[in-house]
């Protein structure tokens, strides 16, 4: 077994461990845990790629050091956690800008946009609605946090099913997986304390991670529509 699929099994183990740990309530393995994960990940990329990019990796870490925050003796982590994703989902539009192509859909694919746009509209005013007088003073912050996550997503969407390659798969399932993570971060700290919602952020949230690497180090294909002219 090389060294790649070792930190594969390991990253794997530790997310079953962090999840664990939490349900039995093991603070120092959680922790533990925690911290190991937030390395791999970046040393994950570095193995992977053929190719380090400070920007990449910069991005990587900047969303781990968001997840320890919750280790720290910081007063309202949320703030801080809130304040570094916001920092993070900016950074993320260099990749839709970098990766942008001409759109191209047929009917099917506009039924589908206009569609999964309207759901996730819906799913975004009614969050924002039932949050926004808990945040009291970070209201602001929860609603660009919110609204950064409804732009990436949308347009991570747009970029799938414009190109249906690999590569914009897996940043259309990072975001995704931060929206899902992010969006019970919120719903847990101002509006319900959820066992279960806290459980599926430790399943979301390095899920996110994950994809985004894969993200970053796969290469662009060529689209489906060209392939099949070339038949």
């Amino acid at each position: 077994m090389d060294g790649k699929k070792i930190l594969k099994f390991l990253i794997s183990f530790l997310i079953i461990i962090q999840v664990l740990s939490f349900v039995f309530k093991i603070d120092l393995l959680n922790a533990i845990s925690k911290i190991t994960l937030s390395i791999s990940i970046p040393i994950f990329y570095c193995i992977r790629t053929a190719k380090i990019k400070i920007y990449h990796l910069s991005v990587i870490m900047l969303f781990a050091m968001g997840d320890l925050i919750v280790l720290t003796n910081f007063k309202n982590t949320i703030r801080y956690d809130m304040v570094i994703h916001i920092v993070g989902y900016v950074l993320l539009f260099y990749f839709l800008y970098y990766n942008h192509r001409s759109f191209e859909y047929n009917s099917r694919d506009v039924f589908t946009l206009v569609l999964g746009s309207l759901l996730y509209t819906v799913i975004f005013v009614l969050t924002y609605t039932v949050l926004r007088t808990p945040m009291g003073d970070m209201n602001i912050l929860g609603f660009l946090l919110l609204l950064l996550l409804y732009v990436l997503l949308i347009v991570a969407a747009m970029h799938y099913i414009n190109t249906r390659s690999e590569k914009s798969l897996w940043f259309f399932l990072a975001i995704l997986n931060f929206a899902f993570s992010d969006f019970m971060l919120l719903l847990n700290a101002f509006y319900v304390q959820s066992y279960e919602l806290q459980v599926l952020m430790l399943l979301c949230t390095p899920m996110a991670w994950i994809f985004l690497v894969n993200y970053m180090i796969t290469k662009p294909l060529k689209l489906k529509a060209e392939e099949f002219d070339a038949y």
